[in-house]
């Protein structure tokens, strides 16, 4: 059985049809297909292109040693937040009909990448300086039809429901030594990164590219994670990047 991916899922087809074999057909739900060509997602960002032409994954690796994450109820990593706060200001003015969406699946790694942002003049102070907002300038655009959409947004997978951005960055955050010989010990380790709900979501908000950022190593040693290691094999073909 064939489904064609309805419009919150209209991406590149390379990115429907990993979504489709690591979510959907894994678990026997049949085959998820996406209803455009390639060439409608093109993109000429700088960085996210290989031989082969425009990239549709890309990793942009934040290793260990360059700050762990940071323990407590909910998790944070400074180290992923200015990697991300600094690439999207990069990317933001080179096209400015293209739309961004930043994911974390914790709320303190929301905070710390809007936190990181202010530096780089995406964020901005809220009123009473207790928090971050999205720049006015960088709120709304035009898309190529010249629709006013939301040009940026950063949030939890929750914030991101039935949402679609032209360029997703994903925020793994996780990366720690703990120890992972029992399935408990792993649910401590990888915590939201075990839930495939989630990285379903989190994982299908973009239409052009989709970019994680977080520490390769980690999840190349985890086999329990397996939809992020296969999308870290995508970086490693033809549609993608590893940076």
């Amino acid at each position: 059985r064939t489904v064609t991916l309805d419009t919150q899922y209209r991406m590149h087809p390379e990115l429907g049809r990993f979504v489709s074999r690591e979510f959907y057909e894994v678990h026997g739900d049949g085959e998820i297909t996406s209803p455009r060509a390639a060439a409608e997602f093109s993109h000429d960002l700088p960085g996210y292109a290989n031989p082969e032409g425009p990239c549709a994954a890309a990793w942009l690796d934040v290793p260990a040693d360059r700050g762990p994450e940071r323990r407590g109820r909910s998790k944070s990593r400074p180290a992923e937040a200015m990697a991300i706060a600094r690439e999207v200001r990069r990317l933001i003015d080179h096209d400015s009909t293209l739309t961004f969406g930043v994911i974390a699946f914790y709320a303190d790694q929301v905070d710390e990448i809007g936190r990181a942002m202010l530096a780089e003049g995406l964020t901005e102070p809220t009123r009473r300086g207790r928090g971050w907002r999205v720049a006015e300038r960088w709120a709304l655009t035009r898309d190529t039809a010249g629709k006013s959409v939301e040009r940026l947004r950063v949030g939890t997978v929750d914030a991101f429901q039935g949402k679609e951005f032209d360029v997703v960055f994903l925020s793994i955050t996780r990366s720690n030594g703990l120890p992972a010989a029992t399935d408990e010990q792993q649910r401590h380790k990888y915590g939201h990164l075990m839930l495939e709900n989630r990285l379903c979501v989190a994982m299908s908000r973009q239409r052009r590219l989709l970019v994680a950022v977080g520490d390769r190593a980690f999840v190349q040693a985890a086999a329990s994670l397996r939809p992020l290691r296969s999308f870290l094999d995508l970086c490693g073909g033809s549609h993608g990047v590893v940076r």
